[in-house]
C-alpha cells in the first residue's frame, strides 16, 4: 500500500470505551496510541491530493462492520482505508468533471440530505430505544404459536388458474379430490388453464392471514390463495415441526416489538406534524388535497405491518 504523510492534529475529547479502542487499533497501525485518552499522535489516515482521509471516517465503517479488535479488525481498517480512498479518488474525479453542479446530482443530494436529516430526527427525538420487557416478549411468543412453539415447514402442490373460473362448482369438486393428480385431471376436465408447481415454505414465509388456517389443516386438504389476477389451489402434502424455543426467538421478537412500536409513534408524530403546521397544496396538486392524513413514509427503520414481514428474515437464520 503507498506511503501517506500524515498531519499531526490532536483534538481532545472522550470516547466511548469500544470507540476509543477501536480509534486506537486504528491510530496505532498510522504511528501508536498510549491508550490515553487525548493524546492521540494523528487523526488523519491518509491524503489524497489535498483532501484528508481521517480515522474518524476508518473508525465509523470499522465500529459498523462489528469489528472492535485483535487481527482481524486491522486488516478490515486496512481495506476500510484502500476503499475510502478509491472512493475519494472518484470523487475529485467527478468534481473535476462538474458532475457536483448538474441538476440530476444535485437533487439526488438534496434527496440524500433530506433522508439523513428525517431519520436522525426519528432516532434522537422520535423513536424509543427501551428494549421491549420480558414480559412484552413472553406474551408475543405465546400469541403466535404457529410461528413459534408450533412452527413447521409446509411441502405444498400448487395449482395456479385464472381468478375468475374459481367457481362455486370447482370449489365443490375440489372437496372430493385428495392428490395432485386428482386436482389436475379436474382441472383438465372443466378445460380451465393452469400452472403446477411444488414449493416448501417455513410458517413465517406465509401470509399471517393464511397462517392460521394452514396450520390447522391436514395433509391431503386444500386451501386457497389469490394472487393478483390469480387464484392459488394449494394442496398440503406434508407439514414437518420446526419450533423454536422462547429463548431462540427473543432477538427475533424484541426487534419485531421495537419496530412495531416505533411505527405507532411515528405515525402519531407525523399526524401531531401535520394538525399543528401549515400545509398547502398547490397546483395541480390542490384539486386532490387529501382530507386525512397519507400513508406513514419509509425510512430507515423496519416497517413491520404484521409479523411476516420481518420475522421471516430473523426466524430463517434459526433453521
Amino acid at each position: 500500500m503507498p506511503s501517506y504523510k500524515r498531519a499531526m492534529i490532536i483534538r481532545k475529547g472522550k470516547a466511548g470505551p469500544v470507540g476509543f479502542a477501536v480509534f486506537c487499533l486504528v491510530a496505532v497501525m498510522l504511528g501508536g496510541c498510549d491508550g490515553k485518552e487525548g493524546k492521540i499522535p494523528t487523526q488523519v489516515a491518509a491524503r489524497v491530493n489535498d483532501a484528508e482521509i481521517t480515522i474518524h471516517q476508518v473508525n465509523d465503517q470499522l465500529e459498523r462492520s462489528g469489528f472492535s479488535n485483535g487481527a482481524a479488525a486491522r486488516e478490515e481498517s486496512m481495506n476500510i482505508l484502500d476503499r475510502l480512498i478509491d472512493q475519494e479518488l472518484l470523487v475529485q474525479q467527478a468534481k473535476r468533471k462538474k458532475l457536483d453542479r448538474d441538476p440530476v446530482v444535485m437533487q439526488s443530494m438534496e434527496n440524500a440530505k433530506r433522508q439523513i436529516l428525517s431519520q436522525a430526527y426519528l432516532d434522537r427525538m422520535v423513536y424509543n430505544h427501551t428494549p421491549p420487557s420480558p414480559a412484552e416478549s413472553k406474551e408475543f411468543y405465546a400469541k403466535y404459536p404457529e410461528l413459534f412453539s408450533k412452527r413447521k415447514a409446509y411441502k405444498f402442490h400448487v395449482f395456479s388458474i385464472p381468478k375468475d373460473k374459481f367457481n362455486d362448482g370447482l370449489k365443490y369438486a375440489l372437496d372430493s379430490v385428495k392428490t395432485g393428480g386428482e386436482i389436475a385431471s379436474l382441472l383438465k376436465n372443466k378445460e380451465i388453464d393452469f400452472k403446477e408447481d411444488q414449493v416448501q415454505w417455513l410458517a413465517e414465509q406465509i401470509p399471517m392471514g393464511m397462517l392460521a388456517t394452514i396450520a390447522k389443516i391436514k395433509v391431503g386438504e386444500i386451501v386457497s390463495l389469490e394472487q393478483g389476477s390469480m387464484k392459488e389451489i394449494l394442496l398440503l402434502e406434508s407439514a414437518v415441526d420446526y419450533p423454536v424455543d422462547e429463548t431462540q426467538a427473543q432477538p427475533v421478537i424484541q426487534k419485531y416489538i421495537a419496530n412495531s412500536r416505533n411505527k405507532e409513534l411515528l405515525s402519531n408524530k407525523l399526524k401531531q406534524l401535520r394538525a399543528g403546521e401549515q400545509i398547502t397544496y398547490v397546483g395541480q396538486f390542490a384539486k386532490t388535497q387529501p382530507s386525512t392524513a397519507p400513508p406513514v413514509p419509509k425510512t430507515k427503520e423496519p416497517q413491520a405491518s404484521q409479523p411476516d414481514d420481518f420475522i421471516q428474515k430473523g426466524l430463517q437464520g434459526l433453521q
